[in-house]
């Protein structure tokens, strides 16, 4: 059975109840007087209600990573909450892997679904679960648990604002498990500096009472007559260095023969202090023991002088105080661990723990007032909002540690491009601020932005292998003063958009136009989101592919298109940049694959058997191993499917998860071509390392062919190549009888342009070749 995903038909109104509940709880969170338990009580009760789902659940992970533990689970039909289950790694390997490798996870017939499916016997059956959306609660040490939330006889499609929310409600918790362990941390470390401030105490209670003991009972008692220089040692004195003696000694120097090289002259010096100023002598200092060791002593005495106030004798007492001064020196060192963890506890609240730079938690800390302090009187600042351009290729093709690397290199960059005063900080992703001091023409903004896109112009060495990446910068300047923080960085927002458009690779500094156009992005962002919701407004359009010579049909390519309410049909270049800022292109990929996938399955009950079907796939959708599911249902069309692999830039990089995806798919049946082939860096290896069927030259080699004797030369190489290593060709841009004379001359295999058709319509493609022979039945005379 299959429902709408929410109760509201209204896809934006949808939005806003859930933009609505997070700022509710947002403001819940803040208030503080939850614990994290509660608090998850509160989440899944509201999201149980926002989500029409029957059971929502959040789960802990175990500093192991083998288990997760129920913190709360919400049963809705009985308005209750239970918690004390468990489930092990053990028991569930796919999905434990499933959930600590990705963010979200939407299965929407959570049986058959790879990533759940071992719950299918236990749990999804026994419960009546039939779809499941969880989310991953991580915090900035990583994943710390997971959300759950389940439909019971009920299968539920989720759409991405759900999937969004479910997302955002596992950061909110994963913020409240944070907060929660450092105040447990905070507490810990204030009951350790009780107990040592305790210890402290007790320390100088016992002290007094030692020293009122020896008062009374002396450890070592000695008489010093002053004028013959002959000293009486009591025996404890002997007994506290390990000696004895049958006949004691009397000199003066027995004692100071044991006294501690580095001691000896403050010692004495103290002593001569004693004699003219009549003070108390007490001072401690190092006796070496007869077993080598050095033990404390703390001597203390008086001075007895004649009726004429001239020394005679002086007397006093030693003491062994080791074990104090021992306790002492460790309770100073525990004291400055403890300052140092809460400087650490601290100092990880407030930066990024992979780059090491203030965090965004920090930089939202900074106020006007501490700003201009920072920037000093009569000096402007200007906020940079850097955001790395192809950083998402290189987490999925390459993988997250080297995405790492990247983002470390990128910090140290901009530490290096910073001056004093400046203040460097990572908000999120690949994104970073720089707050820079700053003249009102931004001279120094632009100086830094320039540096900067050289820097990250150039290829970047991360395990071995050549990655390029770029950055987009937008600059908000605070125009002599410094202002709303906020604002500033939402000006700079704007200007790293509008740079972005620009092509990337660039910066763009603020202006009023910007705001607008900003509104208008926001516009047309909530748009997109209603139309992934709606499921119909993304459509394919099919550009024909013909045999060069005979021209017979050979097959067509799937080109995406916007069916927007308004503006009619809209080619890809109006959204399909937005959609990536949107990190949706992969549903786009997926929806637009299904429909072409069905639409041909039409055409063949209609009597139009279509060779060959393209699709553009993207490295999002490379790196989702879902893409094999894609195709389910679809079987008997896959021999005749074919995926154009875009990215050719990474293809010598390519992942192993990726290629596994590409080999998979492969033995299913599914086709592999490289587009834009010339255009990029992917090289000859890669063309044995994918086994493409075909690949396609890049428009911008075909625009010359026929009037550029070098461009036919180098069309003519490539095209040798793939003869050798039996990999067809296919022309794409042919515009003009001349250049698909010359494309047909120089064998190409296939041939697609403006020249021959333009994309066209489902309906007009089947009216269109519906009656014609096409290529596959040619063949087959």
């Amino acid at each position: 059975m299959n429902m709408p995903s929410g109760e509201e038909p209204d896809v934006l109104s949808r939005i806003r109840k859930f933009n609505a509940s997070l700022d509710a709880l947002i403001r819940i969170y803040t208030s503080g007087k939850s614990s994290s338990t509660e608090f998850a009580r509160i989440v899944t009760k509201e999201a149980s209600s926002l989500l029409n789902a029957q059971r929502c659940s959040a789960w802990s992970l175990t500093p192991d990573n083998k288990a997760i533990d129920c913190v709360a689970l919400y049963l809705a039909n009985e308005d209750t909450h239970v918690s004390g289950l468990k489930l092990s790694a053990d028991d569930f390997p796919g999905y434990f892997k499933a959930f600590l490798a990705e963010r979200v996870i939407a299965a929407n017939d959570a049986e058959t679904d790879p990533r759940t499916s071992e719950f299918a016997a236990t749990y999804l059956r026994a419960n009546h679960i039939v779809s499941m959306l969880d989310a991953q609660i991580r915090s900035a040490a990583g994943p710390r648990g997971v959300v759950c939330i389940e439909t019971v006889d009920v299968r539920r499609a989720w759409s991405p604002d759900e999937m969004a929310f479910a997302a955002s409600i596992a950061e909110l918790l994963g913020i409240s498990m944070d907060r929660e362990d450092r105040g447990r941390v905070f507490g810990q470390l204030e009951d350790i500096n009780q107990q040592l401030s305790d210890a402290v105490e007790k320390t100088r209670v016992a002290n007094e009472r030692y020293d009122l003991a020896i008062d009374a009972a002396y450890d070592g008692v000695w008489d010093l007559d002053y004028v013959t220089g002959q000293v009486y040692f009591s025996d404890q004195n002997f007994q506290l260095l390990g000696e004895s003696h049958e006949h004691p000694p009397t000199e003066f120097d027995w004692w100071q023969d044991r006294v501690h090289p580095e001691d000896i002259d403050g010692v004495l010096e103290y002593y001569e202090k004693l004699v003219q100023d009549d003070n108390p002598y007490n001072v401690t200092y190092r006796m070496r023991h007869e077993d080598g060791s050095w033990r404390w002593w703390r001597s203390r005495g008086k001075v007895v002088r004649s009726d004429t106030c001239e020394p005679i004798r002086i007397v006093g007492t030693n003491s062994d105080v080791t074990d104090l001064i021992e306790t002492k020196t460790e309770l100073e060192q525990r004291n400055r661990e403890l300052l140092i963890a809460k400087q650490n506890v601290e100092h990880a609240a407030l930066h990024d723990s992979l780059t090491g730079l203030p965090n965004r938690r920090y930089m939202e800390q900074v106020s006007a007032e501490n700003l201009q302090q920072k920037l000093g009187k009569d000096r402007a600042a200007s906020f940079l909002h850097i955001d790395l351009d192809h950083f998402k290729d290189v987490n999925d093709m390459l993988g997250h540690a080297a995405g790492d690397t990247v983002l470390c290199l990128v910090a140290d960059m901009l530490r290096e491009l910073s001056g004093e005063g400046d203040f460097i900080a990572r908000i999120g992703g690949d994104e970073f601020v720089a707050i820079l001091q700053d003249l009102p023409t931004a001279e120094r903004s632009i100086a830094f932005s320039e540096k900067l896109i050289t820097q990250l112009s150039k290829p970047v060495f991360v395990e071995r292998r050549s990655v390029n990446i770029g950055v987009s910068i937008g600059i908000a300047l605070s125009e002599g003063h410094v202002n709303d923080a906020s604002n500033l960085l939402r000006n700079a927002d704007n200007a790293l958009y509008q740079a972005k458009r620009s092509g990337k690779n660039t910066f763009a500094i603020y202006n009023e136009k910007m705001r607008i156009q900003a509104a208008r992005l926001r516009a047309t962002k909530e748009e997109i989101q209603g139309a992934l919701e709606d499921g119909i407004s993304f459509i394919p359009y099919f550009q024909p592919q013909f045999l060069a010579g005979s021209l017979e049909l050979a097959g067509a390519e799937a080109l995406v298109r916007w069916q927007h309410p308004r503006k009619g049909i809209l080619p890809p270049g109006e959204f399909l940049h937005i959609a990536e800022e949107m990190n949706c292109v992969a549903e786009i990929d997926r929806q637009v694959l299904r429909k072409s996938l069905a639409i041909v399955s039409d055409w063949r009950e209609a009597g139009l058997v279509l060779p060959r079907l393209s699709v553009n796939v993207s490295s999002q959708r490379l790196a989702d191993p879902g893409l094999l599911f894609s195709v389910e249902g679809f079987e008997d069309q896959v021999s005749r499917l074919s995926f154009e692999l875009v990215e050719s830039t990474y293809l010598d990089n390519t992942s192993e998860q990726v290629k596994q995806t590409l080999a998979q798919l492969q033995d299913l049946g599914v086709e592999m071509e490289i587009d834009d082939f010339g255009s990029g860096y992917a090289s000859i290896a890669s063309l044995v390392n994918i086994r493409p069927k075909r690949l396609k030259i890049d428009r911008t080699l075909v625009s010359n062919v026929d009037r550029d004797d070098a461009m036919t030369s180098l069309v003519q190489s490539i095209v040798d190549i793939a003869r050798a290593l039996e990999v067809e060709v296919i022309a794409e841009g042919a515009e003009t009888a001349s250049q698909i004379e010359t494309l047909t001359s120089i064998g190409c295999d296939i041939l697609q342009g403006y020249g021959l058709a333009r994309p066209m319509s489902a309906e007009m493609f089947l009216e269109t070749y519906g009656m014609q022979e096409t290529a596959s039945v040619a063949s087959q005379r």
